[in-house]
């Protein structure tokens, strides 16, 4: 009966009865009334927090509301049967596990009425409630299956705990990962069969017990069709991890990048051995456990199709093949990471770099806790700028080189007067980017400083001693960059452009 009366109400009326709705519950509880209140309940509910249940892109976050978010998605019925690009949900550092699990099951309620989800970005809580932590986990297994079910092309998934995950001790830990799988899966939750895979990109940081055995189904379900590969911040459970990649085979894989972590070599190098397509490989702040006696660089086959290498020096030095057993090598990142005025390591990685036989573009890259190259530059010129002495006269090969200073940026009077003298060791080189990660507006006064001035810039000194060279400088987190002067022409001027090199 009451439907019947609210069908005959006109469609003002109905959103004058919405709109004397304050409490935001109530608004929900209204639009499960009946259809007619249903479409206009929601959308007066997501217009009090500017959300769009229709983009593309949807982002859910404890700093933006995402629980009131998620219950208004929920319920929503115009959602059922669409597709979005990209689903993005921050579980945060939340210690009220009921909370959390509620958030959770009216997230995978939401997932499960869309058709398709093409990317999915997840930080998964760490759980403080041991009472309720067994229902914590089997709620996020389901999310993480139901998303899959999507279509899912390119996952990544984060845990707001970085490091200390148990690991079992190595009495206890099981010799097969397929055995993890063993009485793993939750009531009510099947595993797919393997039928249509789609899973291309998966990221994965940390390696927490619960989620082992479910990342090994993944990764074993999709191995066919996965092309790019991450594992980050490994503190935890890095035999497990071993175990998991010695056994897994991916023919498809191209990119594959492993950083910050503490992993057993051997079965690493193992895995390295069966996938010999790989093109792109980033590789560094890496330690081994247990420790090799007597470490043998990898096998030079492995990387013939390798034309991207982001690695630290010391990785150059002891693990990878030489750079001349690289064929297609053209574009080599150093990540600069010493804490102390000891720069011997990345010294001997650019010794290194003179054997490759490609011309390539040279990225030296500073961590944020390192020393920047003011560090460096000064102790190069302290021990003198010999050519005999030095690694750069040697690297024909580089003919762009980018200098990444993080956030010490290049605005200092030590890396002005040394830095001009350093480049023109470089025989061949033609192009330099400068990629300041400091004040953007220190960047633009630096760049844009007056011509008369009698102090000259650090741009100055650059044009006046490597005339020829093309300069770029921009900011690693703006698309504007300063630029001017080619291989053709010397730059005599600087001027302002839009995007990248």
């Amino acid at each position: 009966m009451a439907s019947e009366v609210l069908r005959g109400l006109p469609t003002e009326i109905l959103i004058f009865i919405v709109d004397q709705v304050e409490d935001d519950e109530d608004l929900l509880s209204l639009a499960v009334t009946c259809r007619q209140f249903h479409g206009l309940s929601l959308t007066a509910y997501f217009a009090r927090d500017q959300f769009d249940p229709t983009s593309v892109n949807v982002a859910l976050t404890p700093y933006e509301g995402s629980f009131r978010n998620l219950a208004g998605l929920a319920l929503s019925l115009d959602v059922v049967g669409t597709s979005i690009d990209h689903l993005s949900y921050d579980f945060g550092y939340l210690n009220k596990t009921e909370q959390l699990i509620k958030e959770l099951r009216l997230l995978t309620r939401y997932v499960s009425k869309l058709s398709s989800i093409n990317r999915a970005t997840l930080r998964v809580a760490s759980y403080y409630n041991s009472a309720t932590s067994d229902e914590w986990k089997r709620t996020t297994i389901a999310l993480l299956n139901v998303i899959l079910e999507k279509s899912c092309t390119d996952i990544n998934i984060r845990t707001s705990q970085l490091s200390n995950f148990y690991e079992d001790p190595k009495l206890l830990r099981v010799s097969k990962p397929s055995d993890w799988l063993k009485n793993y899966w939750p009531v009510g939750i099947r595993p797919r069969a393997r039928e249509t895979q789609y899973l291309k990109v998966c990221r994965i940081q940390t390696f927490p017990t619960f989620l082992r055995p479910f990342y090994y189904h993944t990764l074993q379900y999709n191995s066919a069709v996965l092309t790019d590969l991450s594992f980050r911040n490994i503190f935890g459970g890095g035999a497990d991890w071993g175990l998991m990649m010695q056994s897994l085979i991916f023919p498809r894989l191209t990119r594959l990048t492993v950083m910050y972590g503490v992993i057993p070599r051997d079965p690493f190098v193992k895995f390295l051995a069966k996938h010999q397509n790989i093109r792109e490989f980033t590789y560094h702040h890496i330690r081994y456990d247990p420790r090799p006696k007597r470490p043998a660089r990898i096998e030079s086959s492995i990387f013939d199709q390798l034309h991207t290498l982001t690695t630290t020096p010391e990785h150059m030095l002891n693990f990878l093949p030489a750079m001349s057993k690289m064929p297609v090598l053209t574009n080599v990142v150093i990540m600069i990471e010493e804490l102390v005025t000891n720069f011997s390591p990345l010294e001997g990685a650019l010794r290194c770099l003179a054997a490759c036989t490609n011309k390539i573009t040279l990225t030296l890259e500073v961590t944020r806790t390192g020393l920047g190259f003011r560090a460096w530059l000064d102790i190069i010129v302290r021990n003198g700028l010999n050519p005999s002495r030095r690694p750069e006269p040697h690297l024909h090969c580089v003919q762009t080189l980018v200098m990444d200073n993080a956030d010490w940026g290049f605005g200092d009077e030590i890396i002005a007067l040394r830095l001009p003298a350093w480049l023109r060791l470089f025989p061949d080189l033609k192009a330099l980017t400068l990629v300041d990660g400091g004040s953007s507006g220190r960047m633009g006064r630096l760049v844009a400083e007056d011509s008369d001035s009698e102090t000259p810039t650090l741009l100055d000194s650059l044009k006046d001693a490597c005339p020829g060279l093309y300069i770029e400088w921009r900011h690693r987190n703006d698309s504007n960059s300063y630029s001017g002067g080619n291989t053709a022409e010397p730059l005599n001027s600087l001027t302002f452009s839009t995007g990248k090199v």
